[in-house]
Protein backbone atom coordinates (compact mmCIF):
# COMPACT_ATOMS: atom_id res chain seq x y z
CA UNK A 1 0.00 0.00 0.00
CA UNK A 2 1.40 3.37 -1.30
CA UNK A 3 1.19 6.48 1.36
CA UNK A 4 -1.81 5.08 3.46
CA UNK A 5 -3.82 7.12 5.86
CA UNK A 6 -5.09 6.11 9.05
CA UNK A 7 -8.46 7.51 10.49
CA UNK A 8 -9.69 7.07 14.41
CA UNK A 9 -12.84 6.23 14.64
CA UNK A 10 -14.95 5.81 18.23
CA UNK A 11 -17.04 3.43 16.69
CA UNK A 12 -17.08 0.09 16.49
CA UNK A 13 -15.22 -1.10 13.38
CA UNK A 14 -16.81 -3.43 12.35
CA UNK A 15 -20.65 -0.89 12.29
CA UNK A 16 -18.73 1.29 9.93
CA UNK A 17 -19.27 0.75 6.17
CA UNK A 18 -18.13 3.76 4.03
CA UNK A 19 -16.51 4.51 0.88
CA UNK A 20 -14.50 8.09 1.12
CA UNK A 21 -13.40 10.14 -1.36
CA UNK A 22 -9.90 10.84 -1.87
CA UNK A 23 -9.03 14.28 -3.11
CA UNK A 24 -5.85 16.88 -4.11
CA UNK A 25 -4.43 18.21 -1.40
CA UNK A 26 -2.66 21.31 -0.68
CA UNK A 27 -0.35 22.32 1.76
CA UNK A 28 -2.51 22.62 5.21
CA UNK A 29 -5.22 20.68 4.34
CA UNK A 30 -6.12 17.03 5.09
CA UNK A 31 -8.51 14.47 3.40
CA UNK A 32 -10.38 14.61 6.58
CA UNK A 33 -10.39 18.50 6.48
CA UNK A 34 -11.76 18.29 2.85
CA UNK A 35 -14.28 15.27 3.19
CA UNK A 36 -16.21 18.10 6.49
CA UNK A 37 -16.08 21.19 3.82
CA UNK A 38 -17.34 19.33 0.87
CA UNK A 39 -19.87 17.59 2.58
CA UNK A 40 -21.09 20.64 3.96
CA UNK A 41 -21.37 22.06 0.72
CA UNK A 42 -23.41 19.67 -0.32
CA UNK A 43 -25.95 20.41 2.43
CA UNK A 44 -25.91 23.98 1.76
CA UNK A 45 -26.21 23.72 -1.91
CA UNK A 46 -28.11 20.47 -2.69
CA UNK A 47 -31.01 22.38 -3.94
CA UNK A 48 -29.26 24.64 -6.34
CA UNK A 49 -27.85 21.11 -7.93
CA UNK A 50 -31.27 20.01 -8.25
CA UNK A 51 -31.40 22.98 -10.60
CA UNK A 52 -28.61 21.73 -12.72
CA UNK A 53 -30.54 19.15 -13.98
CA UNK A 54 -30.43 19.62 -17.96
CA UNK A 55 -31.93 16.25 -19.47
CA UNK A 56 -35.41 15.73 -19.73
CA UNK A 57 -37.38 13.18 -17.88
CA UNK A 58 -38.17 10.62 -20.28
CA UNK A 59 -34.34 10.46 -21.09
CA UNK A 60 -33.46 9.91 -17.59
CA UNK A 61 -36.05 6.78 -17.35
CA UNK A 62 -35.47 5.23 -20.24
CA UNK A 63 -31.67 5.28 -19.58
CA UNK A 64 -32.03 4.65 -15.75
CA UNK A 65 -29.96 7.63 -14.84
CA UNK A 66 -29.89 8.55 -11.34
CA UNK A 67 -30.83 12.68 -11.16
CA UNK A 68 -28.00 15.35 -11.60
CA UNK A 69 -27.67 16.29 -8.16
CA UNK A 70 -27.88 12.77 -6.65
CA UNK A 71 -25.30 11.54 -9.05
CA UNK A 72 -22.83 14.37 -8.46
CA UNK A 73 -23.33 13.53 -4.58
CA UNK A 74 -22.70 9.88 -5.14
CA UNK A 75 -19.44 10.63 -6.92
CA UNK A 76 -17.91 12.05 -3.47
CA UNK A 77 -20.24 9.92 -1.03
CA UNK A 78 -21.74 6.27 -2.31
CA UNK A 79 -23.79 4.29 -0.63
CA UNK A 80 -21.46 1.39 -1.74
CA UNK A 81 -19.50 0.52 -5.32
CA UNK A 82 -22.76 0.03 -7.15
CA UNK A 83 -24.10 3.11 -6.24
CA UNK A 84 -20.75 5.04 -7.53
CA UNK A 85 -20.80 3.40 -11.06
CA UNK A 86 -24.37 4.21 -11.52
CA UNK A 87 -23.17 8.16 -10.77
CA UNK A 88 -20.45 7.82 -12.64
CA UNK A 89 -22.41 6.44 -15.39
CA UNK A 90 -25.35 8.83 -15.21
CA UNK A 91 -22.84 12.16 -15.25
CA UNK A 92 -20.77 10.48 -18.41
CA UNK A 93 -24.14 9.29 -20.47
CA UNK A 94 -25.32 13.66 -20.15
CA UNK A 95 -21.49 14.56 -20.91
CA UNK A 96 -21.49 12.13 -24.33
CA UNK A 97 -24.86 13.17 -24.93
CA UNK A 98 -23.96 16.87 -24.98
CA UNK A 99 -20.85 15.62 -27.16
CA UNK A 100 -22.56 13.98 -29.33
CA UNK A 101 -25.20 17.16 -30.26
CA UNK A 102 -22.53 19.38 -30.54
CA UNK A 103 -20.82 17.16 -33.19
CA UNK A 104 -24.58 16.57 -35.14
CA UNK A 105 -24.64 20.67 -34.94
CA UNK A 106 -21.44 21.12 -36.53
CA UNK A 107 -22.27 19.00 -39.14
CA UNK A 108 -25.86 20.25 -39.85
CA UNK A 109 -23.92 23.70 -40.22
CA UNK A 110 -21.22 22.38 -42.40
CA UNK A 111 -23.78 20.41 -44.56
CA UNK A 112 -25.36 23.92 -45.31
CA UNK A 113 -22.10 25.64 -46.93
CA UNK A 114 -22.13 25.25 -50.38
CA UNK A 115 -18.87 25.03 -52.05
CA UNK A 116 -17.54 28.33 -53.20
CA UNK A 117 -14.07 26.94 -54.46
CA UNK A 118 -14.90 25.17 -58.34
CA UNK A 119 -11.98 22.76 -59.29
CA UNK A 120 -11.84 22.37 -63.41
CA UNK A 121 -8.61 20.73 -63.29
CA UNK A 122 -8.52 17.42 -61.62
CA UNK A 123 -5.50 16.21 -63.48
CA UNK A 124 -3.05 15.11 -61.13
CA UNK A 125 -0.67 12.47 -63.68
CA UNK A 126 1.97 15.62 -63.72
CA UNK A 127 2.44 15.18 -59.84
CA UNK A 128 2.08 11.78 -59.54
CA UNK A 129 5.17 10.82 -62.71
CA UNK A 130 7.27 13.16 -60.67
CA UNK A 131 7.38 11.02 -57.92
CA UNK A 132 10.03 8.62 -57.00
CA UNK A 133 7.82 5.90 -55.64
CA UNK A 134 4.28 4.60 -56.60
CA UNK A 135 1.41 5.17 -54.14
CA UNK A 136 0.06 2.60 -52.14
CA UNK A 137 -3.48 1.08 -52.93
CA UNK A 138 -4.66 2.47 -49.89
CA UNK A 139 -3.45 5.94 -50.66
CA UNK A 140 -5.08 5.72 -54.42
CA UNK A 141 -8.56 5.13 -52.96
CA UNK A 142 -8.19 7.51 -50.11
CA UNK A 143 -7.45 10.26 -52.93
CA UNK A 144 -10.41 9.13 -55.09
CA UNK A 145 -12.39 9.87 -52.14
CA UNK A 146 -10.89 13.29 -51.87
CA UNK A 147 -11.56 13.89 -55.47
CA UNK A 148 -15.07 13.02 -55.33
CA UNK A 149 -15.35 15.94 -51.96
CA UNK A 150 -13.62 18.19 -55.12
CA UNK A 151 -16.09 17.63 -57.48
CA UNK A 152 -19.20 17.70 -55.15
CA UNK A 153 -21.20 20.43 -54.79
CA UNK A 154 -20.22 20.28 -50.99
CA UNK A 155 -17.46 21.61 -48.80
CA UNK A 156 -14.93 18.61 -47.89
CA UNK A 157 -14.44 17.81 -44.07
CA UNK A 158 -12.19 14.78 -43.97
CA UNK A 159 -10.40 13.53 -41.43
CA UNK A 160 -7.27 11.22 -42.94
CA UNK A 161 -6.19 8.65 -40.50
CA UNK A 162 -3.09 6.23 -41.08
CA UNK A 163 -0.42 4.79 -39.35
CA UNK A 164 3.18 6.17 -38.23
CA UNK A 165 4.99 5.90 -42.27
CA UNK A 166 1.74 5.36 -44.46
CA UNK A 167 2.16 7.97 -46.69
CA UNK A 168 -0.47 10.73 -45.47
CA UNK A 169 1.87 13.96 -46.45
CA UNK A 170 2.26 12.88 -50.23
CA UNK A 171 -1.61 12.77 -50.30
CA UNK A 172 -1.55 15.99 -49.05
CA UNK A 173 0.84 17.72 -51.34
CA UNK A 174 -1.52 15.80 -53.97
CA UNK A 175 -4.42 17.67 -53.25
CA UNK A 176 -2.13 20.89 -52.34
CA UNK A 177 -0.64 20.27 -56.24
CA UNK A 178 -4.63 20.21 -57.43
CA UNK A 179 -5.63 23.70 -55.05
CA UNK A 180 -2.52 25.57 -56.37
CA UNK A 181 -3.63 24.21 -60.40
CA UNK A 182 -7.11 25.85 -59.38
CA UNK A 183 -5.66 28.76 -58.30
CA UNK A 184 -6.49 28.74 -54.84
CA UNK A 185 -4.23 29.32 -51.71
CA UNK A 186 -3.32 26.20 -48.82
CA UNK A 187 -2.59 26.51 -45.76
CA UNK A 188 -0.95 23.68 -43.77
CA UNK A 189 -1.07 24.07 -39.73
CA UNK A 190 1.74 21.70 -37.58
CA UNK A 191 1.83 21.46 -33.50
CA UNK A 192 5.30 22.53 -33.42
CA UNK A 193 7.73 24.61 -34.88
CA UNK A 194 9.92 21.70 -36.35
CA UNK A 195 7.45 19.70 -37.10
CA UNK A 196 6.30 22.61 -39.26
CA UNK A 197 10.12 22.70 -40.67
CA UNK A 198 9.82 18.95 -41.45
CA UNK A 199 6.52 19.42 -43.40
CA UNK A 200 8.29 23.05 -45.31
CA UNK A 201 10.77 20.68 -46.50
CA UNK A 202 8.76 17.86 -47.55
CA UNK A 203 6.39 19.78 -49.29
CA UNK A 204 8.93 21.75 -51.14
CA UNK A 205 10.55 19.03 -52.39
CA UNK A 206 7.27 17.76 -53.90
CA UNK A 207 5.83 20.70 -55.51
CA UNK A 208 9.12 22.85 -56.18
CA UNK A 209 9.09 21.58 -59.58
CA UNK A 210 5.69 22.60 -60.56
CA UNK A 211 6.76 26.37 -59.40
CA UNK A 212 4.32 26.00 -56.28
CA UNK A 213 5.56 28.80 -54.01
CA UNK A 214 5.88 27.24 -50.59
CA UNK A 215 6.53 29.59 -47.83
CA UNK A 216 6.98 28.89 -43.83
CA UNK A 217 5.54 31.17 -41.08
CA UNK A 218 7.14 31.04 -37.38
CA UNK A 219 7.08 33.07 -34.27
CA UNK A 220 9.58 34.93 -34.36
CA UNK A 221 11.14 35.81 -37.93
CA UNK A 222 11.50 39.46 -37.89
CA UNK A 223 11.36 41.50 -40.76
CA UNK A 224 11.10 38.95 -43.25
CA UNK A 225 7.51 37.79 -41.51
CA UNK A 226 6.36 41.33 -43.03
CA UNK A 227 7.74 40.61 -46.40
CA UNK A 228 6.21 36.80 -46.58
CA UNK A 229 2.64 38.62 -45.02
CA UNK A 230 2.29 41.35 -47.83
CA UNK A 231 3.28 38.38 -50.50
CA UNK A 232 0.31 35.43 -48.80
CA UNK A 233 -1.92 39.09 -49.23
CA UNK A 234 -0.84 39.40 -52.85
CA UNK A 235 -1.53 35.58 -53.51
CA UNK A 236 2.29 35.25 -54.15
CA UNK A 237 2.72 32.65 -52.13
CA UNK A 238 0.97 29.55 -52.60
CA UNK A 239 1.52 27.19 -49.74
CA UNK A 240 1.96 28.25 -46.44
CA UNK A 241 3.09 25.84 -43.48
CA UNK A 242 3.09 27.11 -40.09
CA UNK A 243 2.26 26.18 -36.53
CA UNK A 244 -0.70 28.23 -33.82
CA UNK A 245 1.32 31.60 -35.54
CA UNK A 246 -1.06 30.96 -38.83
CA UNK A 247 -3.88 32.05 -36.35
CA UNK A 248 -2.53 35.52 -35.64
CA UNK A 249 -4.83 38.52 -37.11
CA UNK A 250 -2.22 39.77 -39.41
CA UNK A 251 -2.15 36.73 -41.57
CA UNK A 252 -4.33 37.23 -44.20
CA UNK A 253 -4.89 34.95 -47.52
CA UNK A 254 -5.48 36.17 -50.95
CA UNK A 255 -7.61 32.82 -51.50
CA UNK A 256 -7.57 30.52 -49.17
CA UNK A 257 -8.86 27.49 -50.81
CA UNK A 258 -7.49 24.64 -48.72
CA UNK A 259 -6.79 24.09 -45.08
CA UNK A 260 -4.82 20.85 -43.71
CA UNK A 261 -3.85 19.99 -40.14
CA UNK A 262 -1.52 17.83 -39.20
CA UNK A 263 -1.96 15.80 -35.71
CA UNK A 264 -5.65 16.92 -35.31
CA UNK A 265 -6.27 15.70 -31.39
CA UNK A 266 -3.47 18.41 -30.56
CA UNK A 267 -5.20 21.51 -32.03
CA UNK A 268 -9.14 22.67 -30.72
CA UNK A 269 -11.67 22.96 -32.80
CA UNK A 270 -11.80 26.46 -32.45
CA UNK A 271 -8.20 26.82 -33.70
CA UNK A 272 -8.79 24.93 -36.73
CA UNK A 273 -11.54 26.82 -37.10
CA UNK A 274 -9.97 29.84 -37.01
CA UNK A 275 -7.74 28.84 -39.90
CA UNK A 276 -10.86 28.49 -41.53
CA UNK A 277 -12.23 31.79 -41.25
CA UNK A 278 -9.48 33.32 -43.54
CA UNK A 279 -10.70 31.88 -46.53
CA UNK A 280 -14.46 31.61 -47.45
CA UNK A 281 -15.86 28.13 -46.63
CA UNK A 282 -12.50 26.36 -47.88
CA UNK A 283 -12.07 22.73 -48.24
CA UNK A 284 -10.83 21.11 -44.76
CA UNK A 285 -8.47 17.84 -44.77
CA UNK A 286 -7.43 16.73 -40.67
CA UNK A 287 -4.65 14.08 -40.62
CA UNK A 288 -3.86 12.16 -37.49
CA UNK A 289 -1.30 9.56 -37.19
CA UNK A 290 -2.98 8.19 -34.04
CA UNK A 291 -4.85 5.08 -35.16
CA UNK A 292 -8.23 5.37 -33.51
CA UNK A 293 -10.57 2.04 -34.11
CA UNK A 294 -13.38 3.51 -36.85
CA UNK A 295 -16.18 2.75 -34.50
CA UNK A 296 -14.92 5.14 -32.42
CA UNK A 297 -13.22 7.26 -34.78
CA UNK A 298 -17.33 7.90 -36.29
CA UNK A 299 -18.17 8.95 -33.03
CA UNK A 300 -15.00 11.20 -32.22
CA UNK A 301 -15.23 12.73 -35.37
CA UNK A 302 -18.99 12.65 -36.32
CA UNK A 303 -18.44 16.10 -38.07
CA UNK A 304 -16.17 14.87 -40.41
CA UNK A 305 -15.49 12.22 -43.13
CA UNK A 306 -13.44 9.71 -42.30
CA UNK A 307 -10.37 8.13 -44.71
CA UNK A 308 -8.00 5.77 -43.55
CA UNK A 309 -4.56 3.88 -45.27
CA UNK A 310 -4.43 0.97 -43.94
CA UNK A 311 -1.28 -0.34 -45.82
CA UNK A 312 2.77 0.89 -45.49
CA UNK A 313 4.28 1.21 -48.75
CA UNK A 314 6.76 -1.15 -49.91
CA UNK A 315 9.97 -1.93 -48.27
CA UNK A 316 9.47 -0.42 -45.23
CA UNK A 317 11.47 -2.38 -42.88
CA UNK A 318 9.72 -4.21 -39.69
CA UNK A 319 10.62 -2.96 -36.28
CA UNK A 320 11.86 -5.74 -34.16
CA UNK A 321 10.35 -5.39 -31.05
CA UNK A 322 10.91 -7.07 -27.78
CA UNK A 323 9.59 -8.21 -24.02
CA UNK A 324 12.37 -8.01 -21.20
CA UNK A 325 12.13 -7.54 -17.49
CA UNK A 326 14.65 -5.07 -15.69
CA UNK A 327 16.95 -7.74 -14.86
CA UNK A 328 18.18 -7.61 -18.26
CA UNK A 329 18.92 -4.05 -18.22
CA UNK A 330 22.49 -4.45 -18.44
CA UNK A 331 22.94 -6.56 -21.61
CA UNK A 332 19.89 -3.73 -22.75
CA UNK A 333 22.70 -0.75 -22.38
CA UNK A 334 24.99 -3.02 -23.76
CA UNK A 335 23.08 -3.20 -26.94
CA UNK A 336 22.09 0.70 -27.04
CA UNK A 337 25.81 1.16 -26.65
CA UNK A 338 26.34 -0.69 -29.70
CA UNK A 339 24.10 0.93 -31.66
CA UNK A 340 25.74 4.17 -30.46
CA UNK A 341 29.06 3.45 -31.53
CA UNK A 342 27.61 3.01 -35.15
CA UNK A 343 26.90 6.32 -35.46
CA UNK A 344 22.81 6.12 -34.57
CA UNK A 345 20.98 7.10 -32.18
CA UNK A 346 18.60 6.11 -29.33
CA UNK A 347 15.07 7.34 -27.18
CA UNK A 348 14.73 6.22 -23.55
CA UNK A 349 10.84 6.54 -22.49
CA UNK A 350 10.15 6.51 -19.09
CA UNK A 351 6.18 7.74 -17.61
CA UNK A 352 6.87 10.13 -15.41
CA UNK A 353 8.86 13.29 -14.98
CA UNK A 354 10.23 13.52 -11.69
CA UNK A 355 11.04 10.75 -8.63
CA UNK A 356 7.60 9.89 -7.39
CA UNK A 357 6.09 7.18 -4.82
CA UNK A 358 4.53 5.12 -7.47
CA UNK A 359 6.85 2.86 -8.49
CA UNK A 360 7.19 4.64 -11.90
CA UNK A 361 10.68 5.44 -13.13
CA UNK A 362 11.38 8.92 -14.25
CA UNK A 363 12.86 10.90 -17.09
CA UNK A 364 15.17 12.79 -14.19
CA UNK A 365 16.46 9.60 -12.17
CA UNK A 366 16.67 7.66 -15.56
CA UNK A 367 19.00 10.81 -17.06
CA UNK A 368 21.43 10.73 -13.48
CA UNK A 369 21.80 7.05 -13.93
CA UNK A 370 22.91 7.21 -17.97
CA UNK A 371 25.08 9.94 -17.31
CA UNK A 372 26.61 8.20 -14.34
CA UNK A 373 26.85 4.66 -15.68
CA UNK A 374 28.19 6.50 -19.42
CA UNK A 375 29.73 9.72 -18.97
CA UNK A 376 31.10 9.81 -22.67
CA UNK A 377 27.58 9.49 -23.50
CA UNK A 378 25.91 12.86 -24.93
CA UNK A 379 22.41 12.75 -23.57
CA UNK A 380 19.59 14.90 -23.75
CA UNK A 381 16.09 15.61 -21.66
CA UNK A 382 12.55 16.11 -22.80
CA UNK A 383 9.39 15.84 -20.90
CA UNK A 384 6.17 18.42 -21.03
CA UNK A 385 7.23 20.24 -18.01
CA UNK A 386 10.04 22.38 -20.81
CA UNK A 387 8.85 25.82 -22.26
CA UNK A 388 8.19 25.15 -25.76
CA UNK A 389 11.33 26.81 -27.21
CA UNK A 390 13.32 24.08 -24.89
CA UNK A 391 11.72 21.18 -26.14
CA UNK A 392 12.14 22.43 -29.68
CA UNK A 393 15.97 22.97 -29.21
CA UNK A 394 16.18 19.53 -27.94
CA UNK A 395 14.73 18.07 -30.74
CA UNK A 396 16.88 20.46 -32.88
CA UNK A 397 19.86 18.47 -31.00
CA UNK A 398 18.69 15.61 -31.58
CA UNK A 399 17.88 16.05 -35.08
CA UNK A 400 21.36 17.23 -35.87
CA UNK A 401 23.35 14.48 -34.12
CA UNK A 402 24.15 16.72 -30.75
CA UNK A 403 22.33 14.39 -28.82
CA UNK A 404 23.22 10.51 -28.95
CA UNK A 405 20.53 9.12 -26.77
CA UNK A 406 17.36 11.10 -25.75
CA UNK A 407 15.26 10.68 -22.73
CA UNK A 408 11.98 11.43 -22.47
CA UNK A 409 8.27 11.08 -21.62
CA UNK A 410 5.82 10.61 -24.27
CA UNK A 411 5.83 13.88 -25.55
CA UNK A 412 7.83 12.22 -28.51
CA UNK A 413 4.87 10.10 -29.41
CA UNK A 414 4.01 11.69 -32.41
CA UNK A 415 6.22 13.74 -34.75
CA UNK A 416 9.67 14.59 -35.91
CA UNK A 417 10.97 11.88 -38.40
CA UNK A 418 14.47 11.06 -37.00
CA UNK A 419 15.86 8.99 -39.93
CA UNK A 420 19.34 8.25 -37.64
CA UNK A 421 17.14 6.82 -34.55
CA UNK A 422 17.31 2.79 -34.34
CA UNK A 423 16.91 2.09 -30.90
CA UNK A 424 13.63 2.98 -28.35
CA UNK A 425 13.83 1.83 -24.91
CA UNK A 426 10.50 1.79 -23.11
CA UNK A 427 10.59 1.44 -19.16
CA UNK A 428 7.41 0.36 -17.11
CA UNK A 429 5.72 -0.56 -20.58
CA UNK A 430 2.67 -1.68 -18.73
CA UNK A 431 1.70 1.70 -17.58
CA UNK A 432 1.13 2.87 -21.34
CA UNK A 433 -1.59 1.38 -23.98
CA UNK A 434 -0.79 -0.30 -26.58
CA UNK A 435 -2.25 2.14 -29.08
CA UNK A 436 0.24 4.18 -27.14
CA UNK A 437 3.44 2.21 -27.20
CA UNK A 438 2.88 1.56 -30.89
CA UNK A 439 3.04 5.37 -31.75
CA UNK A 440 6.19 5.63 -29.36
CA UNK A 441 7.49 2.16 -31.21
CA UNK A 442 7.06 4.36 -34.77
CA UNK A 443 9.68 7.18 -33.31
CA UNK A 444 12.43 4.49 -34.95
CA UNK A 445 12.88 2.85 -38.17
CA UNK A 446 11.81 6.31 -40.01
CA UNK A 447 15.15 5.17 -42.62
CA UNK A 448 16.08 2.40 -44.06
CA UNK A 449 18.22 1.84 -40.82
CA UNK A 450 17.09 -1.98 -38.87
CA UNK A 451 15.61 -0.51 -35.81
CA UNK A 452 13.99 -1.83 -32.84
CA UNK A 453 11.99 -1.04 -29.37
CA UNK A 454 12.82 -2.83 -26.30
CA UNK A 455 9.80 -2.81 -23.79
CA UNK A 456 10.81 -3.06 -20.19
CA UNK A 457 8.01 -4.41 -17.35
CA UNK A 458 8.61 -6.08 -14.05
CA UNK A 459 4.72 -6.77 -13.75
CA UNK A 460 3.93 -10.36 -12.57
CA UNK A 461 0.53 -9.51 -13.94
CA UNK A 462 -0.27 -12.22 -16.77
CA UNK A 463 -2.72 -9.62 -18.57
CA UNK A 464 -0.33 -6.95 -18.52
CA UNK A 465 1.96 -9.32 -20.14
CA UNK A 466 -0.10 -10.97 -22.53
CA UNK A 467 -1.41 -7.31 -23.28
CA UNK A 468 2.05 -6.27 -23.91
CA UNK A 469 2.51 -9.40 -26.46
CA UNK A 470 -0.12 -7.68 -29.00
CA UNK A 471 2.92 -5.89 -29.74
CA UNK A 472 5.11 -8.69 -30.91
CA UNK A 473 2.96 -10.26 -32.97
CA UNK A 474 2.02 -7.41 -35.08
CA UNK A 475 2.76 -3.94 -36.10
CA UNK A 476 -1.05 -2.77 -37.90
CA UNK A 477 -1.84 0.35 -35.89
CA UNK A 478 -5.48 -0.24 -36.34
CA UNK A 479 -5.70 -3.91 -35.19
CA UNK A 480 -3.81 -2.92 -32.56
CA UNK A 481 -6.00 0.09 -31.45
CA UNK A 482 -8.61 -2.33 -31.76
CA UNK A 483 -7.08 -5.01 -29.34
CA UNK A 484 -6.75 -2.06 -27.03
CA UNK A 485 -10.47 -0.91 -27.08
CA UNK A 486 -11.23 -4.44 -26.50
CA UNK A 487 -8.63 -4.51 -23.56
CA UNK A 488 -8.87 -1.37 -21.48
CA UNK A 489 -11.99 0.17 -23.26
CA UNK A 490 -12.89 3.78 -24.81
CA UNK A 491 -11.50 5.48 -22.25
CA UNK A 492 -7.92 6.09 -23.06
CA UNK A 493 -8.70 7.45 -26.85
CA UNK A 494 -12.14 9.45 -24.89
CA UNK A 495 -9.54 10.55 -22.36
CA UNK A 496 -7.08 12.34 -24.38
CA UNK A 497 -8.44 15.46 -25.82
CA UNK A 498 -9.69 14.17 -29.00
CA UNK A 499 -11.19 16.56 -31.29
CA UNK A 500 -9.81 19.36 -29.37
CA UNK A 501 -12.36 19.51 -26.94
CA UNK A 502 -12.06 19.96 -23.29
CA UNK A 503 -10.78 16.36 -21.74
CA UNK A 504 -14.05 14.30 -20.54
CA UNK A 505 -14.19 14.09 -16.74
CA UNK A 506 -16.21 11.47 -16.85
CA UNK A 507 -16.36 9.57 -20.00
CA UNK A 508 -13.18 8.87 -19.56
CA UNK A 509 -13.46 6.24 -17.58
CA UNK A 510 -16.44 4.10 -19.05
CA UNK A 511 -15.52 1.00 -20.26
CA UNK A 512 -17.91 -0.17 -22.98
CA UNK A 513 -18.54 1.50 -26.69
CA UNK A 514 -22.32 1.08 -25.82
CA UNK A 515 -22.92 4.02 -24.56
CA UNK A 516 -21.11 6.27 -26.94
CA UNK A 517 -23.54 4.01 -29.47
CA UNK A 518 -26.42 4.61 -27.65
CA UNK A 519 -25.59 8.47 -27.18
CA UNK A 520 -25.13 8.86 -30.63
CA UNK A 521 -28.26 7.10 -31.99
CA UNK A 522 -30.18 9.41 -29.15
CA UNK A 523 -28.45 12.52 -30.52
CA UNK A 524 -29.52 11.80 -34.26
CA UNK A 525 -33.24 11.04 -33.01
CA UNK A 526 -33.47 14.61 -31.11
CA UNK A 527 -32.16 16.30 -33.99
CA UNK A 528 -34.54 14.00 -36.81
CA UNK A 529 -37.82 14.19 -34.50
CA UNK A 530 -37.24 18.10 -34.01
CA UNK A 531 -36.93 17.94 -30.25
CA UNK A 532 -33.90 20.18 -30.26
CA UNK A 533 -36.43 22.86 -30.37
CA UNK A 534 -38.71 21.92 -28.11
CA UNK A 535 -39.12 23.76 -24.47
CA UNK A 536 -37.89 20.54 -22.93
CA UNK A 537 -34.20 20.11 -24.47
CA UNK A 538 -33.69 24.65 -23.75
CA UNK A 539 -31.22 23.88 -21.35
CA UNK A 540 -29.51 21.57 -23.63
CA UNK A 541 -29.73 24.55 -26.47
CA UNK A 542 -27.81 26.77 -25.27
CA UNK A 543 -24.98 24.38 -24.03
CA UNK A 544 -24.62 23.00 -27.96
CA UNK A 545 -24.99 26.34 -28.65
CA UNK A 546 -22.08 27.47 -27.27
CA UNK A 547 -20.47 24.57 -27.90
CA UNK A 548 -20.68 25.71 -31.38
CA UNK A 549 -20.87 29.61 -31.47
CA UNK A 550 -17.23 30.25 -32.70
CA UNK A 551 -18.67 28.57 -36.11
Amino acid sequence: ILSPQYYKVKEDIKKINKILPVYSLTRGLTQKNLQKIIEGAFKDYYLLLKSEEILPQFITQKYDLMPKAKAVYEMHFPKNWDSLKKAKDSLAFEELLIFQMGMRATKEYLLGKKRSNIYRDFNLSPFLNNLPFKLTRGQKRVLKEILQDLNSEKVMNRLLQGDVGSGKTVVAASIIYLAYKNGYQSAFMAPTEILAQQHYENLNKFLNPFGTKVEILKGNMGAKRKEILEKIKKNQISVVVGTHALLQEDVEFANLGLVITDEQHRFGVRQREELVKKGFYPDVMVMSATPIPRTLALTLYADLDISIINEMPKGRKKIATYLVNSELKHRVYKFMISEVEKGHQVYIICPAVEKNNFGLLSVEEKYDEIVKEFPDLKVGILHGKLKNAEKDKVMEDFLSKKIQVLISTTVVEVGVDVPNATLIIIENAERFGLAQLHQLRGRVGRGNLDSCCILITDSREEDARERLKVLLKTSDGFEIAQKDLELRGPGEFLGEKQHGLPEFKFAGYINNLKMIEETKKLADFIYDKGLIKTKEFEKIREIVSERIRHL
